[in-house]
């Protein structure tokens, strides 16, 4: 029995996706025997655990919002970031489309989605009939429950309302596939989870990682607060319809109730509690904060250790994705306030230094400690003697004796280096405040920190991540205060919630005082900080309807240079002794023109970048940001864009995703597309 259940389990994590219409008759991992079966029955619902893939995978979901940039994301990221985004283009390669397979899958749900449901209604079914212990029945038909409420949640996040599919059909029954309404997707999910939690233990009674009351309140809060926002209960579209619900203020107070209850437990019960460093959510198996976590073992793959570690200083990592300046310049200074703000102590020359802890827990920047690496830097340098992009013969009897390297960034060689008062001075040199002259553009000058464990190794062999949280304490604080905001006349209690988060032990950042609009700019700003790189800020922009706004921002990357002076010689092996006799460091980052410390190293009335490398479609790099009741202007002039062929360009369409085209296809037209597709 044992080698027939190992055998069994394989083949239900390793089966393949199919489409929601398929209907093959049941197969031998579902016939009425397995499911007379205890050992079987479970290890049937232990492959649905898996039915949502986690989002720790190369190109992570972050680079299709306004967080980071990948880089080699041609296939996954990119194109559904620029406006370019098709029903076509999100069919997986082996669907017949070209969609990378293993890349950001987790957003093209729709084929994996429904062939899990139909698993989950063939088990729902067998099991009426099933003579296996009462109680084990009870607990795992609660677990199928839950997870058909997950799985549609993330449908509707995504597609809007979606079709209902509840029941097996056989070969001959009559089925509708048209879309139901929003609302009624959300009626029959409130309706699952209500059975879920009948049926599933207390967290106290359960077997970590398995479904418990707690992941149940949880989900309803995540549900309740985007059926809640803007995208979906909009005043100005108030009826309902498949890609809406019927409006009404009340679903904000289902919202707050939702949320309340999973607070309350820690709260009240003492069940949960915010942990006391913020990687411990994602270092420690058993971290207190933590509601619901997928745990990785070391055969699941090359996850975040891998995939969000640097390639360069030695370490081994993928690099697949790189934070942009976008998300860096909301990280407060410790005294919080923007970095642009009168008063912020905001220093140009150490422009990272005195920010928000979870800037460095989650990003890696140049000089900050790294592994066993005392100061990991990310920099382009202007050394004497060094590097050229200009390796004509006019140029190399310009400058005899430069040699020129294999350096990818090559930079024109001087015998005597460059400073900053070179630059001043008018002399022929790249001018580093000119856009993207001489530098490279395939990253934004930042790595990706968080999800590493330093303790562990780096390599493609064994995987080190520990877990990824699908729900943690810090979700539910923010989600009450949001739904509390809404609701009005809840103002202290929004910013008590704001405080727990910001109270963590080692982050201590100032107690919020704002009211009225400015409190809700703490919110949206709390949301982005903390849960960079989970998924959220995706979701968060859409269904708050702000994503016009900061997904029709260019991929902005910083770059450090190292300008020094000196004189170099040719030693006898060749090689080139370097004196260096001086050093600046010229730091390309966003520039906030209303404070900023004089003179200005960047602005220029003309500051511009392209819409991409084959447009002549200007647009300013020169933008407005409202923080506080107060406008700013933002300078990126001095940062990169041109990252990718087309950048970033938003399109309303890209609200919700387009239900793949080869779906579209085997319902003969009878599903409809979303708008804009």
């Amino acid at each position: 029995m044992k080698k027939i259940f190992v055998i069994i389990t394989a083949a239900l994590a390793l089966s393949s996706c199919k489409g929601f219409l398929d209907r093959q008759p049941l197969d031998s991992v579902s016939d009425a025997a397995v499911f007379n079966n205890e050992g079987l029955s479970e290890a049937y619902v232990n492959a649905l655990y898996t039915s949502l893939p986690d989002p720790m995978q190369e190109g992570n979901i972050g680079c299709i919002s306004d967080e980071g940039f990948f880089r080699y994301g041609g296939s996954s990221t990119r194109y559904m970031a620029d406006g370019t985004v098709t029903p076509s283009d999100v069919v997986y390669a082996s669907q017949g489309g070209p969609a990378h397979d293993s890349r950001v899958t987790i957003l093209n749900i729709w084929t994996r989605a429904y062939d899990r449901i139909r698993k989950m209604n063939i088990f729902l079914e067998q099991m009426k009939e099933s003579k296996i212990d009462p109680e084990i029945k009870n607990r795992l038909v609660g677990e199928v429950y839950y997870l058909r409420a997950w799985m549609y949640t993330n449908l509707i996040q995504r597609y809007a309302g979606v079709p209902i599919i509840d029941k097996v059909y056989a070969l001959g029954d009559d089925y509708s596939i048209k879309r139901n309404t929003f609302d009624e997707c959300v009626t029959f999910i409130k309706g699952d989870l209500d059975k879920a939690e009948s049926m599933v233990p207390d967290k106290e009674h359960a077997v970590k990682g398995r479904i418990n009351k707690d992941i149940v309140l949880a989900l309803r809060s995540r549900l309740t607060l985007f059926v809640a926002s803007p995208l979906f209960n909009d005043p100005d579209k108030p009826e309902g319809s498949i890609f809406r619900g019927a409006y009404s203020a009340a679903k904000w107070q289902d919202a707050y109730n939702a949320a309340k209850a999973v607070v309350n437990r820690a709260e009240q019960d003492g069940a949960y509690g915010i942990a006391p460093t913020y990687e411990d959510f994602w270092t420690n198996v058993d971290c207190r904060e933590v509601i619901w976590a997928k745990y990785y073992t070391p055969t699941n793959g090359n996850k975040a250790q891998l995939l969000y570690a640097p390639e360069s200083g030695g370490v081994g990592g993928y690099e697949s994705v790189s934070p942009t300046e976008n998300l860096i310049i909301d990280y407060e200074m410790i005294n919080g306030k923007k970095f642009f703000e009168e008063g912020s102590g905001y220093d140009p020359q150490h422009p990272w230094a005195n920010r928000d802890p979870r800037l460095y827990k989650t990003i890696l920047l140049s000089f900050q400690p790294f592994r066993d690496i005392p100061k990991f830097d990310f920099c382009y340098f202007y050394e004497p003697g060094r590097k050229t992009v200009d390796d004509t013969p006019a140029n190399r009897s310009k400058y005899p004796g430069a040699d020129v390297d294999n350096d990818l960034h090559k930079l024109r060689p001087f015998p005597n280096g460059y400073t900053r008062a070179d630059f001043a001075a008018g002399k022929d040199t790249p001018d580093y405040t000119s856009k993207s002259k001489y530098m490279g553009d395939i990253s934004t000058g930042y790595l990706l920190n968080k999800w590493h464990i330093p303790t562990e190794p780096i390599t493609t062999q064994v995987n080190y991540s520990r877990m990824y949280p699908w729900f943690r304490l810090a979700e539910f604080y923010l989600n009450l205060a949001e739904a509390a905001y809404m609701l009005g006349g809840k103002e202290d209690e929004v910013r008590h919630c704001l405080d727990v988060i910001r109270d963590r032990p080692d982050v201590q950042m100032p107690h919020i005082t704002d009211s009225g609009e400015n409190l809700w700019d703490r919110i949206v700003n709390e949301r982005r900080i903390e849960f960079a790189f989970e998924t959220q800020r995706f979701f968060d922009t859409r269904r708050w309807k702000i994503a016009p706004k900061y997904e029709d921002t260019p991929w902005m990357n910083s770059h450090t240079m190292i300008l020094q002076q000196g004189s170099y010689v040719k030693n006898a092996e060749g090689g080139l002794d370097i004196t260096v006799t001086s050093q600046d460091t010229v730091y390309r980052v966003a520039v906030g023109l209303d404070y900023y410390p004089t003179p200005k190293m960047s602005y220029h009335a003309d500051t511009y970048g392209y819409r991409s490398k084959t447009s002549n479609q200007k647009r300013s790099l020169v933008f407005e940001y409202k923080w506080l009741g107060k406008t700013y202007k933002i300078d990126y002039g001095d940062c990169i864009t041109g990252l990718a062929d087309t950048e970033k360009s938003w399109e309303d369409k890209m609200y919700l995703q387009p239900i793949p085209s080869n779906e579209m296809e085997r319902t003969k037209g009878q599903l409809e597309q979303n708008p804009g597709y």
